[in-house]
């Protein structure tokens, strides 16, 4: 199962005629990369579609996403093992990806570790499974500096895409095969990912322990892949007698 983070899939729009439409310019797009491909899940928290195998209305960011998500594969019968993650690149501006994907105290991050902790028959992201995040400057310094970056670094590995390697990321080498029809439904993609290399609303940070992953200047997508469950992975487990969220390591 593929998953594809705040991005829309309207079933009842595919074939429709070209317009300057979020939700169409996403159907669109994911129509095309995942062609007939019936194992790809949109989930955003818009509320203007239909609800389908293929859309989850759903915050990601959200600790009521695992949940909701168990729900719909439930519902539809979807398959359990997650082999990609992407969080769509086009439009995301320091402050408002902040405010949105870095919500819940980067709760984003924190539902990845989830599903990276979890085996069969729980919806879980397989060894080897690829999560793509896209890095403006703001939010890409949350992320290093979030409580979960260090768990985040030991479940992962960490690469990142260059500017001019954009197309080894597999959405952006799929819309620029039809960038043309994305610009008329007003989306220009060269320029949306040149955005992502301006360091925009830099925030400074004594804490250097993590200069290691720190992201080049033309770095623009993060590329985490799974590491083998029996090396380190995290289980959230609630417990009952007090209603908090437990989180366990275990190592082979």
């Amino acid at each position: 199962m593929k998953l594809a983070f705040g991005m829309t899939y309207a079933s009842e729009q595919v074939g429709e005629d070209l317009c300057e439409s979020s939700v169409f310019r996403d159907t669109l797009r994911l129509s095309h990369y995942w062609g007939d491909d019936s194992v790809g899940m949109s989930v955003s928290i818009v509320g203007s579609i239909k609800g389908s195998s293929k859309f989850l209305r759903s915050n990601f960011a959200s600790r009521f996403f695992i949940d909701d998500l168990d729900s719909h594969v439930k519902q539809h019968n979807l398959g359990r093992c997650i082999t990609e993650i992407i969080l769509d690149y086009i439009w995301m501006p320091d402050t408002w990806s902040m405010s949105n994907y870095g919500s819940h105290n980067f709760g984003l991050l924190n539902n990845i570790l989830t599903l990276a902790g979890r085996i069969y028959p729980l919806s879980h992201i397989k060894p080897g499974g690829i999560v793509y995040l896209p890095t403006p400057w703001q939010f890409y310094h949350g992320i290093v500096m979030s409580e979960h970056w260090e768990n985040l670094t030991r479940t992962f590995n960490v690469d990142y895409i260059d500017f001019n390697d954009a197309e080894l990321h597999p959405l952006v080498k799929s819309d620029m095969k039809i960038k043309d029809l994305i610009a008329i439904c007003g989306k220009d993609i060269e320029y949306n990912l040149e955005l992502l290399t301006r360091q925009g609303e830099k925030v400074t940070s004594l804490i250097t322990g993590d200069l290691y992953h720190w992201r080049g200047t033309c770095d623009i997508i993060m590329k985490l892949t799974c590491k083998e469950h029996g090396k380190l992975f995290f289980l959230n487990k609630k417990d009952p007698s007090t209603s908090c969220c437990l989180v366990a390591l275990y190592h082979a």
